[in-house]
């Protein structure tokens, strides 16, 4: 009982010091405690998964997709999102972004230290939930430097230790997501450790990796880690009806919900023929989505979206909004792999035949019933890439706001990505130093060591 109760009290989301600070004998029996068997370890790190099934990675994928060109809104609180001017006031939607990765990342540093220095955990229980956590921080510090660019890096398990951090260096970044997941990988096994996918395993640390080196153009590093996934035979390109499904063959890293139901359809999804959901479709976004040879939609179109009775479209991967279902928010799938290495193969020129961008662009089409793009040079190649990526990712996690960002532009490529898309389609709203969120003025008054972003007065 006494086990049950610091642990609670260790992992809850509170404000107060207290629950960090095990620089105190009683702060370092009650740390030690947790961590003294398999199970409340397990029970600790499986606390970090909340991450995901609360408000904050709802918050977090349609920030995204409002931030870019995908949705529009009708919750006023997001407009400035969706205006691109975003506040450094102590508003709460700005503020709790920030706040609760780091939230989550203290809790990940309190795991990996606690697990490293347990005496009663088996050494099979430690590798498996030292791999998950140290995941969980490179996944978080992912979020963080695509968001913020440079960000603190706080590993300390003592709170004080922490305190008054500036802004890492963006290699130094890097450098820890690059590592954390290393070190993930060399832990964790091919194995689940639990049904459904709802944990991290070793292809999950892969899929992560895939993406990261992506993002840094370490283009044949990512098409190795992509491939590993692609090629491991545990996952399959999915009917697009089912993807979405807990048991889809297509799911890498899913979140449990013991409803059976994603936290994500309440936002998305149009609750009856005359209404129109908190977040929805920008005007055109539906003429995205091709026709095949034969006139027939795009099976993404059809599986993957919705249409109320005004004609508004809106996101319905998704679909279960009240009850019991079997559908979770999947995190990681298959089909990113692909296109994750469609596009690293197309940047080291194996644009045609076998083992080139070609064949897995192709792979993606032919999964959605659409006829193949055959022939294509590298800057057509990969603007198809990156539209297949628009289509197939669609609000989910912030894919494409982030594509948008870390891409040069196709015309101009002194500019971004985004400059070139969002410019049009923001107007005057719209400013270069856009692609980053600001540095919330209460951390700022809190820690004078961190500075603002561009673009942004405090």
């Amino acid at each position: 009982m006494k086990s049950i109760y610091i642990l609670a009290f260790l992992f809850c989301f509170s404000s107060c010091k207290n629950y960090v600070d095990i620089a105190t004998p009683d702060g370092l029996q009650d740390w030690a405690t947790v961590f003294s068997t398999d199970g409340s370890a397990t029970a600790a790190v499986l606390d970090i998964y909340s991450y995901y099934d609360n408000t904050t990675f709802p918050t977090f994928n349609y920030m995204g997709a409002i931030s870019a060109d995908e949705l529009f809104t009708t919750t006023a609180a997001y407009t400035e999102f969706l205006n691109n001017n975003v506040a450094i006031a102590s508003t709460t939607n700005a503020t709790s972004l920030w706040s609760t990765h780091y939230i989550a990342i203290r809790k990940c540093n309190l795991a990996i230290e606690g697990i490293r220095l347990s005496k009663g955990m088996s050494a099979a229980v430690k590798d498996q939930l030292s791999g998950e956590a140290s995941f969980m921080r490179a996944a978080l510090f992912f979020n963080m430097i695509n968001l913020y660019g440079k960000v603190p890096v706080p590993l300390a398990v003592v709170e004080a230790e922490n305190s008054g951090l500036a802004r890492a260096e963006l290699e130094d970044v890097w450098s820890r997501i690059f590592t954390d997941l290393q070190t993930a990988k060399s832990l964790l096994k091919p194995e689940y450790p639990s049904a459904e996918r709802a944990r991290v395993n070793k292809y999950a640390a892969s899929a992560l990796l895939a993406r990261a080196y992506l993002y840094q153009k370490e283009w044949a590093k990512a098409e190795t880690e992509a491939t590993s996934v692609i090629g491991s035979n545990v996952y399959g390109l999915d009917n697009p009806a089912v993807v979405f499904k807990k048991n889809s063959k297509e799911t890498i890293l899913q979140c449990y919900s013991q409803a059976g139901r994603s936290p994500l359809a309440a936002f998305f999804v149009a609750s009856g023929p005359t209404v129109t959901p908190r977040y929805y479709f920008r005007t055109g976004f539906d003429l995205a989505f091709e026709k095949n040879g034969a006139g027939a939609d795009d099976l993404r179109k059809t599986n993957w979206t919705g249409k109320n009775n005004a004609g508004i479209y809106y996101v319905n991967k998704y679909k279960i909004m009240s009850g019991s279902g079997d559908e979770y928010t999947v995190l990681f799938r298959l089909a990113e792999q692909y296109l994750i290495r469609a596009e690293a193969r197309a940047q080291q020129d194996k644009l045609n035949g076998t083992g080139s961008a070609e064949q897995d662009l192709n792979a993606i089409r032919g999964r959605a019933g659409l006829n193949a793009k055959l022939g294509l040079g590298k800057a057509a190649m990969l603007l198809a890439i990156e539209q297949e990526r628009k289509v197939e990712l669609f609000a989910e996690y912030p894919h494409r706001w982030f594509d948008l960002k870390r891409n040069a532009g196709f015309s101009d490529p002194s500019k971004s990505r985004a400059d070139e898309v969002l410019a049009p389609v923001k107007g005057s709203f719209w400013q270069s130093t856009d692609v980053l969120f600001p540095v919330p003025a209460p951390q700022i008054r809190v820690n004078p060591a961190l500075t603002q972003n561009p673009g942004y007065t405090n």
